[in-house]
């Protein structure tokens, strides 16, 4: 009688690694683990660098941060008083420092400006943009009114609409926009210079 025993096969003998151990599966996990963290990690703080300046406060570098000027906090030198004519207006264009969250460019042009003077010394400030749809306003030849070259807008130097002799309508909706905050320093013209919005009738600043 044969022995039984020869012909039972042992359950618990391996399989030739086709059911891996417990300590191999768990390495093969953290493999992936890993090379996810590894491969992400440029990603990631790349995506943090190119979001940092939104989060984080412009700041103008120190060499132009420690210039002082002479005029007040806000407001942009524009000519010298000497330099103009009495009656004559004279246009300048506004310089000013252009900062964002990834960028500082100084002496940029944000605008431009006529400037005034009267004989006692008093200065009128206009912006050139015309209120009707804007574009840019000129002084003609005579210097004697303001003209608009795209839709026939006038306006006389006091800034105010300029009728027409002939009956022809001024599309402009308001008055050229005269800047109010203006200060004469150490013989400069100093101004707090704004845009306004083309084709209102009310004068609302830009933001």
């Amino acid at each position: 009688m044969a022995d039984s025993t020869a012909t039972t096969s042992d359950s618990s003998a391996p399989t030739d690694g086709v059911h891996p151990t417990g300590t191999g599966r768990r390495a093969a996990i953290w493999s992936v683990v890993v090379g996810t963290v590894v491969g992400l990690f440029p990603k990631v703080t790349g995506l943090l660098a190119f979001l940092s300046p939104i989060v984080r406060s412009p700041k103008v570098p120190d060499f132009y941060a420690d210039k002082e000027t002479d005029g007040p906090s806000e407001y942009l030198r524009i000519c010298s008083l000497a330099a103009l004519e009495v009656d004559k207006p004279q246009r300048f264009a506004v310089i000013s420092d252009q900062i964002d969250g990834w960028n500082f460019t100084p002496n940029q042009p944000i605008g431009s400006v006529y400037v005034q003077k009267s004989a006692d010394d008093t200065v009128q400030v206009f912006n050139t943009t015309c209120p009707h749809a804007g574009c840019s306003v000129s002084i003609n030849s005579d210097s004697s009114a303001y003209l608009c070259p795209c839709h026939n807008s006038a306006f006389n130097l006091d800034g105010t609409k300029l009728i027409s002799q002939s009956g022809r309508p001024n599309p402009s909706p308001r008055n050229l926009d005269s800047i109010e905050q203006i200060e004469i320093v150490e013989g400069d013209v100093w101004i707090n210079f704004q845009n306004f919005y083309p084709g209102r009738h009310e004068k609302k600043a830009k933001v």
